[in-house]
């Protein structure tokens, strides 16, 4: 395996920090995610990241089959997500639609994926979170998504 792809870990966690960035992008221009999986293959990978930070690196490709999972169960799966995590919602006051994609993403995931454990999943839309917010965002993630992997798992 060439470290310079990544490892299996880094490739997933591509994946859902690409998954997040498309749903945001769906939510924006208002159309279904799964029609941005090809733009996002074909020209995210390998792009610098502009973090601002110190380290200048590219982007890991990412585990194109669960970027594509996600992507298209959160399109299909859209309204069932909705449902799930607007009551939660409710305390935060205009929850901005970043937010919202990494929120829908990471309940796709602990609804379909009950191969991959919660605490992964939910570790990894904490650190996209964090990567994106410095406030209080990452603590109302690790909460939603928490609740929900107890909710979602128990019933499997």
């Amino acid at each position: 395996m060439s470290t310079a792809k990544g490892s299996l870990k880094a490739r997933k966690t591509a994946a859902r920090l690409f998954a997040v960035q498309a749903v945001y992008q769906a939510i924006q221009n208002k159309e279904p995610p799964s029609k941005l999986h090809d733009e996002f293959i074909t020209h995210r990978i390998g792009m610098d990241l502009e973090d601002g930070g110190p380290h200048h690196a590219q982007m890991i490709p990412p585990d194109q089959p669960l970027f594509r999972n996600i992507l298209a169960g959160v399109t299909d799966r859209w309204g069932d997500l909705q449902q799930i995590i607007q009551p939660r919602l409710k305390l935060a006051n205009n929850v901005e639609p970043l937010l919202t994609s990494i929120l829908v993403c990471g309940a796709y995931e602990l609804m379909a994926h009950h191969d991959i454990d919660a605490p992964i999943i939910i570790s990894d839309y904490m650190n996209i979170t964090s990567s994106f917010f410095e406030s209080s965002e990452p603590k109302l993630v690790n909460a939603v998504l928490d609740a929900l992997s107890k909710e979602l798992r128990v019933a499997a």
